[in-house]
């Protein structure tokens, strides 16, 4: 990227509104965020670049429901799966034991329907809304946070607001205000592959696949193609990813839709602070998924009449910016499932690492010891804590964080990204807020008891799933 710069001139920008509580973000941490900062008596704003609300799971097509073991369902998603439900816009939630120690709960929503329950529980909260909202960046006062610029469709505007909650997913806001972060594996600026997720529509899934013979059939049909000159996506080339998720039909949406969704595309080595790199990835991932989907609905049974739905709007990020916040949850955490006296939320899923260098690797460690040491206890129903500190911004005061965003190791962010934990710390970042306002203290000096108290009876709800009450919940150790 060219290093030039130059300077910016001043101008004074007219003030648009002011809030207890902005929230960058209308993804499902953004969204919970908000909603539990405005339940909680705060005049909140959620702003949000896209025109609905949803993020990741609508405009990435992050449409899957997973856990390994239901005790990272807390507080409002289970709000979320019960309107989800109503609106026949999610998946029974399912259990699979897959052999030994692995346990999976694996669900999928509609992403469209996904817009209208945040829509409806937004609104029914008090949030106020600004859409087509971009490039917030923080408005600072002798290192405390006091509102945010952001371009709107009027134009470049300040909106002043007392609490600050960045749940932009790559940390945006907090890190142009000079929040540090780390970014990458360790080692690369790269940590996961990114994914073009696509859907393919009207398929029909065969009473019985898979069988040997038409296993078989289909392999040989890529080898041809192949051979043909057809394809040259890694993803389809390499043949054997392309097998192994035709053959286990994933995923498979809601059953009216008569879809399959796809996450085989792989995009390596990519840098996803660099806008170039960042574009290069979005067209690479498309041309995966349009020939992937090609060969699908080309050979696969039960897609002789399918075709390509769609592509997701924006290609799945899995990781960016990792913001710096007063305590950070470790690698050493989440491999151990150690608990804290002040967690804020809980996460049990695999240190799930899509590798950024392989596009055949597979993103989870199965090896002996992963098993023996982390997936035996979380069958049991562990987890380990995400703490407070670790959405209280580091060096700036009033500014909080949610979601993937926030303070955590490379392999920890691996476990802790997927959406419901996303919710629950944007569950706890608004009531953290809120409750910060009421005390007149900062997030930062704010008691994380109080926090967890009031998490802790909001979050005392039925379980959205029937299911999920019957599964162990590790105590908590003294």
């Amino acid at each position: 990227m060219n290093t030039h710069t130059m300077q910016e001139p001043a101008r004074e920008l007219a003030v648009l509104s002011e809030y207890d509580v902005i929230v960058c973000g209308g993804g499902p941490a953004g969204c919970a965020a908000a909603v539990a900062a405005a339940r909680h008596g705060a005049r909140t704003l959620l702003v949000e670049k896209n025109g609905y609300l949803g993020g990741a799971t609508v405009a990435q097509i992050v449409a899957v429901v997973l856990s390994t073991n239901g005790v990272d369902f807390q507080g409002v998603w289970h709000e979320y799966a019960r309107r989800l439900r109503k609106a026949n816009g999610i998946r029974e939630l399912e259990i699979a034991h897959l052999g030994g120690l692995q346990q999976k709960l694996r669900s999928c929503v509609d992403p469209e329907m996904v817009k209208y329950v945040w829509d409806d529980i937004c609104h029914e909260a008090g949030v106020e809304l600004l859409h087509h909202v971009h490039g917030s960046t923080l408005v600072l006062r002798d290192g405390v946070a006091t509102g945010v610029i952001a371009e709107t469709r009027a134009g470049r505007r300040a909106i002043l607001g007392k609490r600050i909650i960045d749940a932009t997913g790559d940390g945006y806001v907090a890190a142009q205000a000079g929040v540090g972060f780390d970014t990458g594996d360790g080692v690369n600026r790269w940590a996961m592959a990114l994914t073009k997720v696509f859907r393919i529509a009207n398929v029909h899934k065969p009473v019985d696949w898979p069988n040997a013979e038409g296993k078989q059939k289909l392999a040989d049909a890529l080898d041809a193609a192949v051979q043909r000159g057809e394809y040259t996506a890694p993803v389809v080339t390499e043949k054997k990813r392309l097998l192994n998720y035709i053959q286990a039909w994933r995923w498979e949406l809601l059953e009216r839709r008569r879809e399959i969704l796809s996450v085989i595309s792989r995009v390596l080595e990519v840098d996803p602070l660099d806008p170039y790199d960042f574009t290069r990835a979005e067209r690479e991932g498309r041309e995966q998924a349009r020939q992937a989907a090609d060969f699908i609905c080309r050979y696969a049974p039960g897609c002789e009449d399918a075709y390509l739905l769609d592509t997701s709007a924006q290609i799945g990020l899995r990781s960016s910016r990792r913001l710096h916040g007063i305590e950070t949850v470790t690698d050493e955490d989440a491999f151990d499932l150690r608990k804290r006296p002040n967690g804020i939320a809980r996460s049990s899923w695999e240190i799930d690492v899509w590798p950024a260098d392989s596009y055949s690797r597979p993103a989870v460690d199965r090896d002996e010891a992963y098993y023996q040491k982390r997936m035996s206890k979380v069958a049991a129903g562990e987890y380990f804590d995400i703490p407070y500190g670790s959405i209280v911004a580091s060096g700036i005061d009033n500014l909080l964080m949610a979601g993937r965003c926030v303070s955590a190791g490379h392999r920890a962010e691996a476990s802790l990204r997927i959406q419901q934990t996303c919710m629950a710390t944007g569950e706890a970042a608004g009531v953290a807020a809120a409750l910060s306002l009421h005390k007149g203290t900062t997030p930062r000096e704010l008691e994380p008891a109080c926090v967890l108290e009031q998490l802790e009876r909001d979050r005392d709800v039925e379980p959205a799933f029937e299911v999920l009450a019957e599964l162990p919940v590790a105590e908590r150790d003294a």
